[in-house]
């Protein structure tokens, strides 16, 4: 754009969408260069920046509804991220040695959980829920059944030791890899998963290290 000599209609609109903000981002990029080096348009734009600044101080006052600050900070604040630091996600995180319902050997050192033991518990990601099958507290390990529900997903995470994933049903996207009923993944320590996702709905098999933390 030219500098102008004087404003014509067309001209005026682009200075009141200007100033309404609702030109496209190049647009307003390419008007505040333009307004650089044409008084014309420049004095224009000013003006009306007063104008709707005296506008906002014209609207009533209202005062923001009690529950807003906790709806603003839900939106804000990451789903696996807790304010001690510990995820309300990775729940087995919580699944302490010698609990109530908590698998253990018996006099032959061998441990046995039925099919229908324990029920799957509920995990801070929607629609990924839980169920334990046994917890190694010295090795730093956890055994468990992971249900994915169609569409869910699981957060970005790297793993502080190998992990060990078998697909007993369903479908899981992980990374460019698209698994179903029967595959099996390894990844080591150090490595780490993108978001994991499901179409259909899955149930996995995964022995993991009570230690993988979040990729934010």
């Amino acid at each position: 754009m030219n500098p102008h000599d004087f404003l014509d209609d067309d001209l005026r609109d682009h200075a009141v969408r200007h100033a309404l903000g609702s030109l496209s981002e190049p647009e307003a990029r390419a008007y505040r260069v333009h307004l650089t080096h044409c008084d014309v348009c420049r004095a224009e734009a000013e003006s009306l920046a007063e104008v709707t600044r005296d506008l906002v101080l014209l609207a009533p006052s209202e005062a923001p509804r009690p529950e807003l600050w906790d709806r603003v900070l839900k939106r804000i604040k990451p789903p696996h991220a807790a304010p001690d630091g510990h995820s309300p996600i990775q729940v087995w995180k919580d699944w302490a040695p010698g609990a109530p319902g908590a698998p253990a050997a018996d006099d032959a050192g061998l441990t046995y959980v039925p099919g229908d033991g324990e029920p799957f518990q509920s995990t801070g990601a929607p629609g990924v829920d839980v169920r334990r099958l046994f917890v190694d507290h010295e090795e730093r390990r956890v055994t468990l059944l992971v249900r994915m529900a169609a569409g869910s997903s699981y957060p970005a995470h790297e793993h502080a030791a190998h992990e060990e994933c078998y697909v007993l049903h369903g479908d899981l996207r992980v990374g460019d890899v698209h698994m179903h009923a029967g595959d099996f993944q390894r990844a080591e320590a150090g490595s780490v998963h993108g978001t994991q996702s499901t179409d259909e709905g899955c149930v996995l098999m995964i022995v993991s290290s009570l230690d993988d933390r979040f990729v934010c």
